[in-house]
This record gives C-alpha cells, sequence and structure tokens, in this order.
C-alpha cells in the first residue's frame, strides 16, 4: 500500500525509467541551446527545425521515461530503448549540422531556398544521420511487440 496526502492507495506509486528522464532533459536542453544556432548556421531555417526536433524528442523521451517501467524486461525492451536513443539523437545531431554546413541533400520542403556550400562528405554525414533516425521507428515496432508478448503472457 502506498500513502498519498494522508490517503492510503493499494496502488503502487507511480515510478518512471530514471535514465530516460536524464535523456530527455538533456535532449530538450539540446534543442533548446540549439535555438540560438540560427544566429550563425549557414541555413538558420534548418537550425529552428534542429531547436523543434530537439524540444519534441525530448517531450518524447519524458514520456517514454513514464511508460517504460510497464513493458517490462528483455531483449526486445532492450532494443528498443537503443533504437530509441540512437536514433533520436541522431535525428537532433543531423538536423544541426544540415543547420551549420547548410547540407541540404535531405531537406525536400526548402532545399531551395537553403544556401549551398556543404561539401560531399558533410551532405554524407547528414544523410547517415537522418537516415539513422529510422531507428526511432524500429523502436515504436519493438514497444508494439513487447506489448503483445506481455499481453499473451497475462492472458
Amino acid at each position: 500500500m502506498t500513502k498519498l496526502i494522508g490517503v492510503e492507495s493499494p496502488m503502487p506509486a507511480p515510478t518512471a525509467d530514471r535514465a530516460l528522464v536524464a535523456h530527455g532533459a538533456i535532449m530538450t536542453l539540446l534543442g533548446l541551446l540549439s535555438g540560438f544556432s540560427p544566429f550563425f548556421a549557414k541555413a538558420p531555417v534548418a537550425g529552428l527545425e534542429a531547436h523543434t526536433i530537439g524540444v519534441l524528442q525530448g517531450a518524447l523521451l519524458f514520456g517514454l521515461a513514464a511508460v517504460w517501467p510497464s513493458l517490462g524486461r528483455g531483449g526486445v525492451v532492450t532494443t528498443a530503448r537503443y533504437c530509441a536513443l540512437i536514433g533520436l539523437y541522431a535525428n537532433w545531431l543531423g538536423a544541426l549540422l544540415s543547420a551549420l554546413w547548410s547540407a541540404k541533400g535531405m531537406f525536400i520542403v526548402h532545399r531551395a531556398s537553403m544556401p549551398g556550400g556543404a561539401a560531399p562528405w558533410m551532405e554524407r554525414t547528414v544523410a547517415v544521420l537522418l537516415n539513422v533516425s529510422i531507428l526511432v521507428i524500429v523502436m515504436c515496432l519493438l514497444i508494439l511487440w513487447a506489448l503483445m508478448k506481455k499481453r499473451k503472457v497475462t492472458d
């Protein structure tokens, strides 16, 4: 039994994955700090994208931290965790480097408004980082798989 503000409750106190809470705080901080990147980025609009991506992904990590303990443990859940962290950090870093270098190859919507100047290796680096963010989709699929496996065990 848990005591909440003088009331006995049969439900345990809610817990969150503290490591994911820390990653949520780090990602949010990186997103907030990248809000200053338009001042010195070659492609200021892409800098704003890096800012938005970082803040939104930080919120996603906070949400994942809240629900992560309910997924249980195992290889699928561990793999989902690594996919989330690698994919989210790669996505933010790819957007930030794209802004700093004006690597426009991966940007379909505002590619024409971005100035040129990124070396081919810069374009490839950004492309790899942004393509690694597909791991976030893999994470979602793994979470759904873990939930289905857990449901079959409890049924």
